[in-house]
């Protein structure tokens, strides 16, 4: 029930027709893409889908048409027609400056950006021997940084938030012709009434977004955020235990006496902000090792259908506090309850295990 940007593999969406599983690079978000500042990248969309689509390149530098006269611009209200369904179209950009951006359909985007078609494209500097991780599935740990990254830290995540408006999502299960399903979304449905009810880093909500999405680190280091809001609504990523260095407002390196240092960050539809978390314990950027939670602070984001818990909620977690399993080592609670479907269709107490007897209520 999303829409989605996904690297070429061969097969479909799914993995063959009987299975309803998904092609495991076809997911929300899309890819975040890393290219090379430089370099003269050539980005071929091929349109798979019953419905027409673009990319438009969000502070991106890149021109506005091709050297052939083509449409670059990714936006078929002045740049070119959209790309319909079984067609391709090449995108054409020489990135002169580094920084987190961001790519997103720009048909309909009120519907298609919210449900799915957005992601993050990181300019990388221009470093010799500069072996970049050309896709982040999924995003969260960039497994390979560039070089550049690696001069000062010492990991480097990838963080986008989104919002779910089920109303929006669920278009697609009620109809089978697509004619139908682009009248009802495209019409039928008022998105100044939309609401999301999901809220997912990553992705994922939690408490799926350990699987993932956990930030691990080791003391006395840095490392880097790159945080993205792919939703329509503001979002404010709190740290605990730490407080984090603004480095770049929408991917610009910010002057010295910009690089604000808090533990709330308020980011607005499709910016982003590169943090940088400083692990040193010294009661400013940082209290110690432990798992601090890392959540949105709009307390209604970090629940599920309005259940808490839910939402994009993650955590910091030292080396030391992580589990062989690759999940925290949790002091001595059982988050089992916040595992099933009856609790978050509101039939399981919320503190059953501290309190079996019910004598608050609950």
């Amino acid at each position: 029930r999303i829409l989605g940007f996904a690297p070429k593999t061969r097969g479909m969406a799914t993995k063959n027709f009987e299975s309803l599983e998904a092609n495991r690079l076809l997911r929300m978000p899309s890819p975040t893409i890393r290219v090379e500042q430089g370099d003269r990248i050539k980005l071929t969309l091929e349109n798979t889908h019953y419905m027409p689509h673009t990319i438009h390149l969000h502070g991106v530098d890149h021109p506005f048409a091709t050297a052939e006269g083509k449409g670059n611009d990714g936006v078929p209200q002045t740049s070119e027609k959209m790309i319909m369904p079984g067609q391709s179209r090449t995108y054409e950009f020489t990135p002169r400056s580094a920084g987190s951006r961001v790519y997103h359909c720009h048909v309909q985007p009120p519907t298609h950006v919210m449900m799915g078609l957005f992601g993050m494209i990181v300019i990388e500097e221009n470093k010799p021997n500069n072996w970049v991780q050309s896709f982040n599935i999924g995003s969260g740990h960039v497994r390979h940084p560039s070089v550049g990254v690696r001069e000062e830290y010492d990991r480097e995540y990838d963080m986008i938030y989104q919002g779910v408006d089920p109303d929006l999502h669920n278009i697609i299960q009620k109809y089978n012709d697509p004619r139908l399903i682009a009248e009802a979304m495209n019409r039928g449905h008022d998105v100044t009434l939309g609401k999301s009810r999901y809220f997912t880093l990553n992705g994922k909500s939690f408490p799926y977004t350990l699987e993932e999405s956990l930030i691990v680190v080791k003391p006395n280091k840095n490392v880097k955020l790159r945080v993205i809001n792919g939703s329509d609504d503001a979002i404010a990523p709190h740290t605990h235990g730490h407080t984090a260095t603004i480095t770049h407002y929408d991917g610009i390196k910010a002057p010295p006496g910009a690089q604000i240092t808090r533990d709330v960050f308020s980011i607005d539809s499709a910016q982003r902000l590169d943090l940088r978390l400083n692990t040193t314990n010294d009661g400013l950027h940082n209290y110690g090792e432990g798992i601090w939670p890392l959540h949105d602070h709009r307390e209604k984001q970090i629940a599920s259908a309005g259940m808490f818990p839910g939402g994009g909620i993650t955590a910091i977690v030292y080396e030391k506090y992580m589990a062989e399993s690759g999940l925290p080592k949790l002091q001595g609670v059982d988050v089992s309850p916040y595992l099933t479907k009856e609790y978050y269709a509101g039939q399981t107490p919320v503190w059953i295990k501290e309190d079996p007897l019910g004598l608050f209520g609950q």
